[in-house]
């Protein structure tokens, strides 16, 4: 008997269809082992947080059944009958790879075992997968094998530190888990420090068309700036001014045209959807929770109609390209076509083991699920799988300049029309109706345009008296999006994480938005800063600290390399448990002593520098304030709306992306502000100028000189001619091409090893 384990029920019914008699295809719902945690079934191992392992070896823990993996086992055995061939054919990723080895060792000595992968549930592909059996990839075991001791070690120790300063019983922290609870609390921190900023603006409606008043140009002293210093001309402190444009306005009743410029603008399709895009793409279009999008489109996946949905990468095969492109063609026709799918390259933090999510059968525009949401997101998948294959839209923009008798500032508006639907045809059924065509006024320079007709419930003037908002809070899908950026947590990761925060009471929905209880804040600002430690001696408030993005996003990376087979596990997991260890028991030295910790004075260190006169500390003493202190004092500055100066680190990359970049003193001037790097007061601001400065780096950076040779490497095996295979990605020489995640070396470099793939 040939029995094919998968790890879905679902998954199981559909692939029994396929395979029929001969064939016994049985689900283990998940993992079948794990790590000792009942005291009363699995004795001391239960409370150990690790294991000793001989050197050049890692740890061999005393693994346990899970709830049901002893059955699933057991109905495995029992539908073998005599003399079975094992196919595990678990998920193709990291988790998968352990549930295969674990399976592998609890059937050894009843028959055969083969592993096979497969990246969509058809047909087609778990027939070609069963054609060529492998065996379980030891690296990517070694690599789970280091995040599950990993995450036992650090959330075993620093649990119970969290239990001893947080009130209440059963708190928690975690490797992934703590740091993006960090990212909902200074949220939540900065929401409480900030100041609203007044603000008047004027608007109007002429000829169907939104006009403001523009009070203040950048240079003027008394234009309105928001709290990064950024100015925002049709914004105003100045009531009176206000005022007198409203009553010139009315008076007038008709603006006059003095300038109309034309533009045209292109707007690009978005790269194939992974993971965590199209976790962000339902939340923001449908409001769907990250759990509601994961059960969805697992019900998709299962059911044989959308490829693999745990992945980090953009990548298409090329068959997936070519078939996109025929549907495309077909549908709206070949001027609809984009050129080279050059940017379906993975972007972010990745693994990029497996395909973008897309649909299995392209030219299906619709499936056969008992779920209107199900049937929903595959529409989505498919458009904007097929819209990554797409032409750009085009937009036929007039932005126009006006002024009225009486007023001394212009008024500013535009109207757009687009003139190509592009890519935006295939998202018809998501996209708000648009203007195919311009409106029916005059659009010269010395044209009159009335003022529409005022209502009730729409004045005409528009009188505007408001103050900025605080930042919002994340969203489920806006805090993936956060923990993608940083480089924290994978695809099978995401969604779960943000349940246990609100499992665990650490967070709450308050009107769609994520705030964090008291306990949830208590963690990360009284427990979690205990795990800092300064690496340099400089006092510069830079070092190591277990519960940031970055440090989480390092272990990541590392993790990555594993199953690469880039870094030895034994001796990388020793590395981070001495690490790890220590750094626990400075934690523990530390609230004995009750100091505060490095990253409490680097804080007040940054908040003092933005404080009102006179300051409530001595800048040069913080090392000498006790925990409470400097917490007290922490959150008195940020209550009177005080924020913090940027980090040593931001200033220190911005001006390294400066001197890389070697930008004219006008560009640098229109990004950073006319009192340079010095003048960036806040890290908000300091984020702000980092992202348009890595954007321009970005878009100019070469190829390393590693990812140069491997390309030529892989041109020369490809059989390909060098113009030929610069040809997939629209380049004409090997110097056009660019670095980075999202640069066409890389997208080349995956072109090349697909059609090297499809040659084996």
């Amino acid at each position: 008997m040939d029995v094919l384990i998968v790890e879905s029920s679902a998954k199981a019914r559909t692939l029994q269809k396929y395979l029929g008699d001969g064939w016994a295809v049985v689900a283990t719902g998940g993992h079948v082992e794990t790590l000792p945690n009942d005291r009363k079934a699995h004795g001391k191992d239960a409370s150990k947080a690790y294991w000793a392992n001989r050197p050049g070896e890692l740890p061999t823990p005393p693994w346990v059944w899970t709830d049901r993996g002893e059955d699933a086992v057991a109905t495995i055995l029992e539908k073998a009958g005599d003399e079975p061939t094992f196919w595990i054919a678990t998920d193709p990723d990291r988790e998968g790879e352990f549930i295969a080895w674990s399976l592998e060792r609890r059937l050894e000595g009843k028959g055969p075992a083969h592993r096979v992968t497969f990246q969509e549930v058809t047909e087609e592909a778990v027939r070609a997968a069963l054609a060529s059996p492998r065996d379980v990839d030891d690296r990517m075991v070694e690599s789970a094998l280091v995040r599950k001791f990993l995450d036992r070690l650090v959330g075993f120790r620093t649990s119970k530190m969290a239990n001893g300063i947080v009130p209440g019983r059963g708190n928690s922290m975690g490797r992934v888990q703590t740091p993006t609870l960090g990212f909902v609390v200074e949220r939540e921190l900065e929401r409480e420090a900030h100041v609203p900023i007044p603000y008047f603006e004027v608007r109007a409606r002429a000829q169907g068309v939104d006009l403001s008043t523009r009070f203040h140009e950048p240079d003027d002293p008394e234009a309105w700036r928001d709290a990064s210093d950024k100015v925002h001309p049709t914004r105003t402190f100045d009531r009176e001014l206000a005022e007198g444009a409203v009553s010139a306005l009315e008076a007038a009743g008709v603006v006059t045209l003095t300038e109309v410029k034309e533009s045209t603008s292109r707007r690009r399709p978005s790269a194939p959807f992974s993971t965590d895009a199209l976790l962000q793409a339902a939340g923001s279009r449908f409001s769907w929770s990250p759990r509601k999008t994961s059960a969805l489109a697992s019900m998709l996946y299962e059911a044989g109609h959308i490829t693999y949905i745990r992945t980090d990468s953009t990548r298409l095969a090329d068959s997936a390209v070519a078939t996109a492109r025929a549907v495309v063609s077909a549908t709206w026709g070949d001027d609809h076509l984009g050129g080279p799918a050059a940017r379906n390259v993975a972007t972010g933090p990745v693994q990029d083991a497996h395909e973008a999510i897309r649909p299995t059968r392209l030219e299906a525009d619709d499936v056969g699920v008992d779920d209107a949401d199900a049937r929903r997101l595959y529409r989505l998948i498919r458009a904007h799988t097929l819209a990554s294959q797409m032409a750009p839209s085009v937009t036929a923009t007039r932005s126009v300049r006006a002024t009225c008798a009486e007023l001394d500032e212009p008024l500013t508006g535009s109207v757009s029309w687009r003139t190509f639907d592009g890519w935006e045809a295939a998202y018809d059924e998501f996209l708000a109706a648009r203007p195919t065509s311009p409106p029916d006024i005059a659009l010269d320079p010395g044209a009159e345009w009335r003022l529409d007709p005022a209502e009730e419930e729409s004045p005409n003037p528009l009188f505007i008296e408001d103050e900025t908002r605080p930042p919002a809070r994340y969203r489920s899908h806006t805090l993936i999006r956060a923990m993608k950026e940083a480089g924290i947590g994978r695809p099978s990761t995401y969604a779960r994480t943000v349940e246990k925060l609100e499992e665990r009471g650490y967070v709450e929905t308050e009107d769609g938005g994520l705030a964090p209880t008291e306990s949830g804040r208590a963690i990360w600002t009284r427990a979690a800063p205990l795990y800092a430690r300064n690496t340099n001696g400089d006092g510069d408030g830079s070092g190591l600290e277990l519960f940031s993005p970055e440090f989480t996003a390092r272990m990541e990376e590392r993790l990555d390399e594993l199953a690469s087979g880039d870094l030895s596990a034994p001796e990388t997991w020793e590395r981070w448990r001495d690490l790890i260890r220590d750094l626990h028991e400075e934690a523990r030295d530390r609230k004995k002593s009750g100091g505060s910790t490095l990253q409490q004075q680097d804080m007040l260190q940054r908040l003092l520098a933005n404080a009102p006169e006179p300051l409530p500390a001595d800048p040069e003493a913080l090392a000498d304030l006790t925990w409470s202190e400097a917490y007290e004092l922490t959150n008195r500055l940020r209550e009177e709306g005080v924020l913090p100066a940027p980090t040593s680190r931001q200033v220190a990359y911005i001006e390294r992306l400066l001197a890389d970049l070697e930008l004219d003193d006008d560009d640098e001037r229109a990004i950073v502000g006319a009192e340079g790097v010095e003048g960036l007061r806040t890290t908000a601001a300091a984020s702000e100028v980092i992202d348009e400065l890595q954007r321009i780096h970005d878009e100019r950076r070469p190829p390393s000189a590693k990812q140069r040779r491997y390309v030529e490497s892989l041109i020369e095996k490809s059989g390909l001619s060098e113009s030929e295979a610069l040809a997939l990605v629209e380049a004409t020489s090997l110097d056009d091409l660019t670095g980075g995640r999202e640069g066409t070396a890389s997208a080349l470099i995956d072109r090349l090893t697909e059609r090297l793939e499809a040659q084996d």
